[in-house]
């Protein structure tokens, strides 16, 4: 399911109540780096929705040229574990060394030990499963941000 679309009265707190990714709101800016033009797009434009503005990219080159562009400007990245032009450990190398403490969370349909091991052993700050819904994205970037 990639309905990232929010729906009050489709959620655990009850019929007319505010969901719970409306109860915080970050700052800054997200890279997205997604292959798939759907996804992508769902998550970029769910990402203002929690206070971000998102930049997207559908390949590693992509993700590293806009971080590259502007190093500081992003908070966190949001990655989909399988990418073109370059594995996912490769863009994570490259981003440590661009800004090693810029939080990664990684993206993906695989299980957790499974897509955890695929990273092999690089630092990441965070795993969503997809589909997901704007309460776990929500969750995950809070808690990848320690906020």
């Amino acid at each position: 399911m990639n309905d990232l679309s929010p729906r009050i009265d489709s959620h655990p707190e009850g019929k007319g109540k505010a969901p719970r990714w409306l109860e915080w709101r970050g700052t800054g800016s997200v890279l997205v780096v997604e292959d798939d033009d759907a996804v992508r797009t769902l998550v970029a434009r769910a990402l203002p929705k929690f206070g971000f503005t998102a930049s997207a990219a559908a390949n590693g080159g992509k993700a590293l040229e806009l971080l590259r562009a502007s190093p500081e400007s992003y908070t966190l990245i949001l990655l989909d574990v399988k990418i073109p032009g370059m594995t996912s450990v490769e863009l994570v190398r490259e981003v440590r060394r661009i800004r090693p403490d810029l939080p990664v969370v990684i993206m993906t349909g695989f299980d957790r030990d499974k897509a955890l091991e695929s990273m092999g052993g690089t630092s990441i700050a965070g795993y969503i499963h997809k589909p997901f819904t704007l309460n776990a994205l929500s969750s995950v970037i809070r808690t990848a941000l320690g906020a």
